[in-house]
């Protein structure tokens, strides 16, 4: 295996050089949760369907993973959540329900599917509040386009682009989860005569939940980072 090209900002410790660890699987699969999952799969939320209509216990909160890839494979691993795999430009969504007061390590992997073709991967996690059945946005992962398969530059937009958005970890302050620890890496890019495009793109973060309940609808001017 080729080695690893960690790639950090030295202007700010939200986005730091990675080392590539491998999470061990936990000792059962994922806990999928809600009305929404039926089978071991789940039906993405749509406008106009954002109540939970089995919504989570008291002590724990409910997040909405949607994860898609043109062309490659996308993987997210947790020792909590265990493995989520999604092959495909339609996006597919998880549902999952983790304690208040708790934090989780993950590992997103998005590889190529064949030699100098390149993946676009793409991975958003949202919070759900219940008092106004609100959805807040937690983390966005993207990295290219379907026109222009991820690289390093867009790789580095991406990380500017959180950079820029997050207050204390968050892309909206009214919610109660917190993004630290976040890092990017990749093995290598193909030759520029392949579009420079990457052959795989890893990102590695810790999510906090909080153990406050949500107040106020998302991106509300009077929430502030806590």
């Amino acid at each position: 295996m080729a080695p690893l090209l960690g790639v950090g900002c030295a202007h700010d410790s939200d986005v730091e050089t990675a080392q590539h660890v491998d999470f061990a699987a936990p000792a059962q699969a994922t806990a999928l949760a809600g009305a929404r999952c039926q089978g071991g799969q789940c039906r993405c939320r749509r406008p106009g369907e954002d109540a939970e209509t089995a919504p989570p216990a008291p002590d724990h909160k409910r997040f909405e993973i949607r994860m898609s890839v043109d062309t490659g494979e996308i993987v997210l691993t947790s020792p909590t959540l265990g493995r989520l795999t999604h092959r495909g430009k339609e996006e597919e969504c998880f549902y999952v329900d983790l304690p208040a007061g708790s934090k989780h390590e993950f590992l997103i992997e998005s590889r190529e599917a064949k030699k100098g073709e390149g993946m676009t991967p793409s991975v958003r996690i949202a919070e759900y509040g219940p008092k106004g059945h609100w959805w807040y946005d937690v983390l966005a992962v993207g990295c290219g386009t379907s026109d222009h398969p991820c690289d390093r530059a867009s790789a580095k937009d991406w990380e500017e682009s959180w950079l820029t958005q997050r207050k204390r970890g968050r892309l909206d302050a009214c919610g109660s989860t917190v993004v630290s620890a976040l890092k990017w890496d990749t093995s290598g890019g193909q030759p520029m005569m392949d579009g420079g495009a990457l052959r795989d793109f890893r990102v590695q973060f810790v999510l906090v939940v909080k153990d406050f309940a949500t107040q106020l609808a998302p991106r509300d001017p009077r929430c502030v980072p806590q």
